[in-house]
């Protein structure tokens, strides 16, 4: 298998090895200083839901403070050629990704995949003007640059709304998937919303909004992360 550079970064990226619907080796390449995923042609469609549920739990143990700022100007890992913004839609909302031209495959930040996958939502106006008054500031989930609360709706460089791990998306996104062997124990939505609050790594946090909220507003944090962090825990405790 060949190894994969970083659109954005340039390293090497880590290669892993899902399934597909069909029992059939999916081989993604990963970026996680960039938060980037790289899926040949069709591999995120034709991800089994155990591997979902794999590549979920991965980009958790993978969470790092150190953060890319991701290029709007991004090249195919195969044939070099420029890679196309890409506007999609399905019943849950819009998400976006860089296509190659080509056909060879698209690039996905983590937090447009969870997009994709139904995980994750985006704050509505009156969401994001409580959550400014305890956070001044937070990172873009999709490409890591900054989001003044105090003045922006959405991120400045990429355009990415403001978004969060939801609760209630994320009970119900589980079930759909009908993992095998791999099931994680069911979970109440109310029951998440609270560790979300509680189980949170430093700074602590509120339940203000019923998600993460950042007390003191110190610290940039990437709001999907947080949820992330609480989901995991409450799932596979």
């Amino acid at each position: 298998m060949r190894a994969v550079n970083c659109p954005n970064c340039k390293v090497v990226m880590e290669k892993i090895t899902l399934t597909s619907h069909v029992g059939l080796p999916v081989h993604i390449d990963s970026c996680w200083p960039c938060h980037l995923v790289w899926f040949d042609h069709l591999e995120s469609s034709a991800l089994s839901p155990a591997s979902v549920i794999a590549l979920f739990r991965r980009i958790h143990a993978k969470r790092s403070e150190a953060r890319n700022t991701v290029s709007a100007a991004l090249r195919c890992v195969v044939c070099a050629g420029k890679l196309v913004l890409t506007n999609d839609l399905q019943k849950s909302g819009r998400f976006t990704y860089h296509r190659c031209q080509a056909g060879h495959g698209r690039i996905s930040s983590v937090a447009q995949f969870l997009r994709e996958k139904k995980f994750v939502r985006t704050l509505s106006p009156a969401e994001i003007k409580t959550l400014a008054v305890t956070v001044k500031q937070v990172k873009c989930s999709s490409c890591g640059g900054p989001i003044d609360l105090e003045k922006d709706t959405a991120c400045t460089h990429c355009g990415a709304a403001i978004a969060v791990l939801d609760a209630e998306a994320v009970e119900k996104a589980l079930k759909n998937l009908n993992t095998e062997a791999t099931t994680p124990k069911q979970i109440d939505p109310a029951k998440l919303a609270e560790a979300m609050t509680q189980r949170a790594p430093p700074p602590q946090y509120d339940a203000g909004l019923g998600l993460g909220t950042l007390a003191g507003g110190l610290v940039a944090a990437d709001l999907i992360e947080v949820g992330i962090a609480a989901l995991v825990a409450t799932l596979f405790s």
